[in-house]
């Protein structure tokens, strides 16, 4: 049983505790809503990560592929790429279609 004087001091104390109660399951619920928030911000972090489907991978690639077909034809056309070789430096490899007669 409780004696008089300890039954005093748990009656006297109950608002505290209940006060020191709801102040923990605010910051319980504090807790959870934060942590709630960063889930939503991960998921959508995951969300604009997430790999593309094989259909736009391929047009990617083939977009990739067009500006290096372009890169190389404005590269071979560029006067300065073009490598003008003396008549005596020119090497003939005897196969048709290598040779380009530029003295004429």
């Amino acid at each position: 049983m409780i004696d008089p004087v300890n039954m005093q001091n748990v009656v006297t104390r109950a608002p505290e505790v209940a006060r020191v109660q709801r102040v923990q399951e605010g910051a319980l619920s504090a807790q959870g809503q934060v942590f709630a928030q960063e889930l939503a911000r991960q998921a959508q972090q995951v969300e604009e990560t997430v790999a593309s489907s094989p259909q736009a991978q391929r047009s990617k690639w083939r977009e990739k592929k067009r500006e290096k077909e372009r890169g190389e034809k404005a590269r071979a056309s560029s006067p300065q790429e073009v490598e003008v070789q003396p008549p005596e430096n020119r090497r003939d490899s005897g196969e048709p279609g290598h040779l380009i007669d530029t003295t004429a």
